[in-house]
C-alpha cells in the first residue's frame, strides 16, 4: 500500500488559492516520484490502485479505491469515474470509484480517469473533509449543513479532455478550475514533461520526426527546450506513428500523447494532427 504526502498554497479551510499549471505539474511530479523511479515512463493502474491514504497540507485521510464496479452518477446513469467524501459513511476517507474497462481500448481510459480523480482527491477533498469535521459557523444555517456529501463526475472521455466554460457564479467558476487542476494533474502524472521529452529523443529519429533544440523561452522551464516537426512537408503519418509509440510507452493513447506535447510546447506550427 502506498501513502502520498502533498502539499500546496490553500487557505485556512484547505481550499486551493490560485495554482497556476506549473504549480500542479510540480505536484503530479512529486506525487509520481512517491509511486514510481524517474526513469519510469509508464504508471501503471496496478500501482495507482496500491495508494490508501493521503497526507495533504497536514490533512491526513483514506482513500477507499474500486476499480471492479461500473460507477453511476444520482441519476443512475453509467459515468467513468467519481470522488466523492460522504461524512457520514466515512468521516475520514475520500473514496476514488472508476468503472472498469470493458476492453482492450478502453484500459488507458480508466487510467486517464483514476489520474483525473486522484487529482481531486488531492486538491478537493482536504477542503471537504476539513468542511464536515468543523461544522457550520455560528450565524450558519445548522440544518444539515455539516453533514454535507460531496461528489466529483467524470461522465465521458471528453470531460479528460477539456472542462466546462466558465459561467458567471462562483461556484460554477470554482468547478471550472477544479477540472483544469484535475486533468491538468492527471496530464502531468501520466506523461511528464521531462520523461516525455527522453522518450521523444530516443524515438523521433525512428518516424522521420526532426527535433529542434533552442533555449526555452518559458521563465518556469528555463534550459533548452524541444520542438518537433516533419521534414520536407512529409505526410502527418510520421508524427502520428510517433505519437502512437509514445502513448504504447506511457500506456496512453495516441491523442493524450498529443495534447501533453501540446500541452509542453514541443510542437511547431502544423506539426500536429487532429
Amino acid at each position: 500500500m502506498a501513502v502520498l504526502t502533498l502539499g500546496y498554497r490553500c487557505c485556512d479551510r484547505k481550499l486551493p488559492q490560485y495554482i497556476k499549471h506549473p504549480e500542479v505539474e510540480g505536484i503530479a511530479v512529486q506525487a509520481r516520484r512517491q509511486l514510481v523511479a524517474d526513469t519510469t515512463d509508464a504508471i501503471g493502474l496496478s500501482v495507482l490502485r496500491e495508494i490508501n491514504k493521503l497526507k495533504i497540507n497536514g490533512v491526513e485521510f483514506d482513500l477507499w479505491v474500486d476499480t471492479e464496479h461500473q460507477v453511476s452518477d444520482e441519476e443512475g446513469q453509467p459515468v467513468l469515474g467519481v470522488c466523492e467524501f460522504d461524512p457520514d459513511a466515512a468521516p475520514n476517507a475520500a473514496l476514488l470509484l472508476v468503472s472498469p474497462a470493458v476492453n482492450a481500448a478502453s484500459q488507458a481510459l480508466v487510467l486517464s480517469t483514476f489520474a483525473h480523480e486522484l487529482g481531486h482527491a488531492i486538491f478537493d477533498a482536504p477542503a471537504w473533509i476539513v468542511a464536515a469535521h468543523n461544522g457550520p459557523g455560528l450565524f450558519d444555517d445548522h440544518a444539515g449543513e455539516a453533514r454535507r456529501a460531496y461528489r466529483t463526475t467524470t461522465r465521458d472521455a471528453d470531460h479528460l479532455a477539456k472542462a466546462a466554460a466558465v459561467r458567471n457564479t462562483e461556484l460554477e467558476k470554482s468547478i471550472h478550475f477544479a477540472e483544469l487542476r484535475a486533468n491538468e494533474f492527471m496530464g502531468s502524472l501520466l506523461v511528464p514533461r521531462q520523461p516525455l521529452c527522453r522518450a521523444i529523443e530516443e524515438l523521433a529519429p525512428m518516424y522521420e520526426v526532426t527535433i529542434h533544440r533552442s533555449p526555452s523561452l518559458d521563465p518556469d522551464f528555463p534550459g533548452m527546450a524541444l520542438k518537433l516537426s516533419v521534414e520536407g512537408g512529409v505526410s502527418a503519418f510520421d508524427m502520428e506513428s510517433l505519437q502512437k509509440a509514445l502513448g504504447k510507452r506511457f500506456g496512453v493513447n495516441r491523442r493524450f500523447i498529443q495534447v501533453r506535447m501540446e500541452r509542453y510546447g514541443l510542437l511547431t506550427t502544423g506539426a500536429g494532427i487532429t
